[in-house]
């Protein structure tokens, strides 16, 4: 396992990133509560065994998703598209025919996304997940395929802060460990704004890890499975953000890659964790 270089990563995926995700994220799920006034956020964690998600936790996105190219490709995220009838949160993604924009063989996709109903800060951030495969059932077999990206990651307002661990289905053997700093929010990220390590060749579909970061001022520490896999200097974020957990379809030769029509994937999450700083 190695940890890939800037220049080993295609720039189309930093593009595609700052451009189409990042710049359309709060549009993407709605506008997410403000951050409460104040208020500090306490340590917890959820396993997903309850049945149904908590809803002073957790808030289900519905509406557009990243990923929109005019004429080509429109995403949604659809309530309907998140379950725990598993016994813990799975998340659907689907891509079919459908008409964008006049276009009646454009691509719909429809993905699923998850966000906290409050901001935390610094502190350590887990997610124990299978990133997007076609494995219909937690332990079933399934293998990744284009036109997927999926992530357990942090965000608020037009990456000020975004902390990400993404799996791009273009690069189904790589994991990308992700952080933006964009210090005007009310403009859309640059590339100078953005740091990331890719671990290679790593297998995030095929079975479980624990992914966890340290956010603390000035660094954040990346590991997996309990193992330190980076340290972060640049562009880290001070601003509190909301906890995420998302799917999503692309139909591109570059970041996610192209869709892959009537083909299922899923990803399952058993733990979801914030633990603020000792004081």
């Amino acid at each position: 396992m190695v940890a890939l270089t800037k220049a080993r990563m295609p720039m189309a995926r930093a593009l595609a990133v700052g451009v189409i995700v990042l710049a359309s994220v709060a549009a993407a799920f709605g506008a997410p509560p403000k951050p409460p006034a104040g208020k500090g956020c306490q340590a917890w964690v959820d396993y997903f065994n309850k049945g149904a998600l908590d809803p002073t936790r957790w808030t289900v996105a519905n509406g557009a998703a990243p990923g929109y190219i005019a004429g080509y490709h429109r995403g949604y995220y659809d309530p309907a598209h998140v379950s725990l009838a598993s016994g813990m949160l799975s998340m659907l993604l689907t891509q079919t025919t459908g008409t964008v924009d006049g276009n009646s063989a454009g691509v719909i996709s429809r993905g699923a996304m998850i966000y906290t109903n409050f901001v935390c800060g610094y502190g350590m951030y887990e997610w124990t997940m299978r990133m997007s495969s076609t494995a219909d059932s937690p332990p079933a077999y399934g293998e990744p395929v284009s036109g997927s990206v999926s992530a357990g990651f942090i965000y608020v307002n037009n990456s000020q802060t975004e902390i990400d661990f993404e799996f791009s289905g273009v690069d189904p053997d790589t994991l990308w460990l992700v952080n933006w700093l964009n210090p005007n929010p009310r403009q859309d990220p640059t590339e100078a704004n953005e740091t990331y390590t890719g671990i290679y060749p790593f297998d995030s579909t095929g079975v479980f890890h624990n992914y966890k970061f340290v956010w603390s001022k000035g660094k954040i520490s990346y590991y997996i499975d309990g193992v330190k896999k980076a340290d972060h200097t640049n562009n880290v974020p001070t601003a509190p953000a909301y906890f995420m957990i998302n799917t999503w379809g692309t139909d591109s030769a570059n970041w996610g890659g192209a869709a892959t029509l009537d083909t299922p994937r899923y990803i399952y999450v058993s733990k979801a964790a914030y633990t603020p700083p000792a004081r």
